[in-house]
């Protein structure tokens, strides 16, 4: 009997190799098992059947082949993710969760690992594990991270709503109401098409600050925070209508990873922009042109510590809407008188808060009675805004107010923000220069 040779073991590797390429994965196992028996202290080529095994849905015997090539001194971060697959199919979690570790202990890169690694902490109900993981892959891979995130069970839970109570109010300002902010069209395309509505001299003004006559204040968002479960959020889409560089609504309410319709009805072509804001700082989260007469749709995602979701238009920032993000849909905005009113609220005690894009928010505590109707009533200061007039409202050039009138828009000459000017350094002698 005539022995076989290194070359003939070869052959078959590098053909099941081949197969295995061409994504053929049950022609390629019968070549890698040759390959093995040709050549049984090769730890490669039992690695790699076992991935063969494990896709053609035979997943024990590639765990024995996984564990072969480990006894043969072969390890590597791919192999330790498909033996956690592996285990993972056969619903050894534990044991799938250690090896995906392993594997990122090996390759911190494979986000494919961190995916998995975050569906498995959810099938233990480790919802807080689940996150981190979110939150690892956000700047990664954001496609995965919002998948990871949608298949995480909320905290909130839908329950239908006995004796539901309600909540109404209204928000009020007292104090100077904050200016408008202008955008003057010439730093912007499609003039012609904009200039349709302005002040006539060339500004696109935004009312950040709507108030009535009895001073009630528009666009504000009343949010109860902390209901655990109650009625379903709304299954309508929430939309961006664009119409005439205009939004259709300048403040809403909206969940965590909830998609949005961005609707063009323009002639024009705009180039819309979505942020997150946390603190002070924004990061963008998706930039695409939206062409004309046309529509997309985008996912309002952002990190937990988020607070506000914004979009709007890099080509025409005068277009553009704020979100708040909420954990529950018991909020409303406030109409233009100031009023609001929540509905089919569970019987409890809760906090309130109020929420304006460009003034620190209002806290409030109320106590839900069943069918009970409760009062509950905010106050903001102009003087309190958090806004610069003639600067940008959020660091980078894109949310820029510009100016170029010495008038204010409703007569009067401008007051301009101070100029900081350059300290003065003197000498002994009372000579002064700049530095």
């Amino acid at each position: 009997m005539v022995a076989a040779s290194p070359e003939e073991a070869d052959l078959h590797y590098q053909k099941a190799i081949k197969l295995s390429q061409q994504k053929l994965w049950k022609d390629a196992v019968p070549e890698f098992l040759k390959a093995a028996k040709l050549s049984p202290n090769k730890g490669l080529i039992h690695a790699n059947l076992g991935v063969a095994l494990s896709q053609t849905g035979m997943f024990k015997e590639a765990l024995f082949s996984f564990e072969k090539a480990l006894q043969l001194g072969y390890d590597s971060s791919g192999l330790r993710y498909n033996r956690g697959v592996s285990f993972a199919r056969l619903d050894l979690i534990d044991e799938a969760i250690t090896e995906l570790e392993k594997a990122l202990s090996l390759n911190r890169r494979m986000v494919k690992a961190e995916y998995d690694l975050g569906l498995l902490y959810n099938r233990q109900g480790n919802k807080k594990k689940a996150r981190e993981k979110v939150g690892t892959l956000f700047k990664r891979n954001n496609k995965l991270a919002k998948k990871l995130y949608d298949q995480i069970i909320p905290d909130y839970k839908v329950i239908t709503v006995d004796n539901g109570g309600k909540l109404k109010g209204r928000v009020t300002l007292t104090g100077p109401v904050p200016k408008v902010r202008s955008f003057h069209l010439i730093h912007a395309p499609n003039i012609e098409f904009c200039s349709r509505i302005s002040d006539g001299r060339g500004h696109r003004l935004l009312f950040d600050f709507t108030v009535s006559e009895n001073r009630g204040l528009k666009d504000t968002i009343i949010a109860i925070t902390n209901i655990k479960k109650g009625k379903p959020f709304s299954q309508d889409m929430q939309t961006f209508h664009i119409d005439r560089c205009r939004a259709n609504n300048y403040i809403i309410g909206i969940k965590n990873s909830e998609n949005i319709l961005i609707e063009n009805t323009d002639p024009i072509q705009h180039e819309i922009a979505t942020y997150e804001v946390r603190n002070i700082y924004s990061d963008q989260t998706s930039n695409r042109p939206v062409v004309p007469k046309s529509s997309q749709v985008r996912a309002a995602f952002v990190r937990p510590d988020a607070e506000e979701f914004t979009i709007k238009c890099n080509l025409h920032p005068f277009l553009q809407t704020h979100a708040y993000l909420v954990d529950n849909p018991y909020y409303a905005v406030t109409d233009s008188h100031g009023n609001f009113s929540i509905e089919n609220i569970p019987p409890g005690t809760y906090e309130v808060v109020a929420w304006h894009t460009y003034i620190p928010s209002k806290k409030g505590t109320v106590t839900i009675t069943p069918s009970g109707e409760t009062q509950l009533d905010f106050e903001f200061n102009g003087e309190d805004e958090r806004r610069k007039l003639y600067h940008d409202d959020i660091k980078g050039y894109r949310f820029n107010t510009w100016y170029d009138s010495k008038e204010k828009f409703y007569g009067g000459p401008r007051v301009d923000d101070p100029v900081e000017e350059l300290q003065a350094f003197c000498d002994k002698d009372h000579i002064c220069s700049e530095k």
